[in-house]
């Protein structure tokens, strides 16, 4: 598989919910991966991508649904650019909210070495 049906494969595992996602993260993300989102903490490596997750279950959101819009690899194919849709689901299978997402993911060596995240936080903020 290119690096790019690797990153979409690993998006769908979301929607399994965060415990698949944490399988996949383990699975792909490079010991000195680090992983950025606005408003959120910059996590590097496996295990505080894991933690941060579990923070986001903490929350409510127990799987993200990751509708792609488009995607595009690199010259080289290592590096994969995703627009999308996110969308938080809570244990009960309802929707908390849809977020607008656009993606850069880096590999190395066919591990995610970099995942750089842009999205309107004021998205993640509860209605009031």
């Amino acid at each position: 598989m290119s690096n790019e049906q690797t990153f979409l494969a690993f998006c769908d595992t979301w929607e399994q919910g965060n415990a698949a996602f944490a399988v996949g993260v383990r699975e792909l993300f490079a010991d000195d991966c680090t992983w950025v989102q606005p408003g959120l903490p910059t996590t590097t490596g496996p295990d505080e991508a894991v933690g941060l997750m579990d923070g986001v279950e903490a929350m409510g959101i127990v799987a993200i649904r990751v509708i792609v819009k488009a995607s595009a690899s690199s010259a080289d194919g290592n590096t994969v650019f995703t627009e999308r849709i996110d969308e938080l689901v809570t244990a009960d299978g309802s929707l908390m909210g849809s977020v607008p997402v656009v993606g850069v993911t880096e590999f190395r060596d066919g591990k995610i070495s970099a995942w750089r995240e842009y999205f309107d936080t004021g998205a993640l903020a509860a209605p009031s």
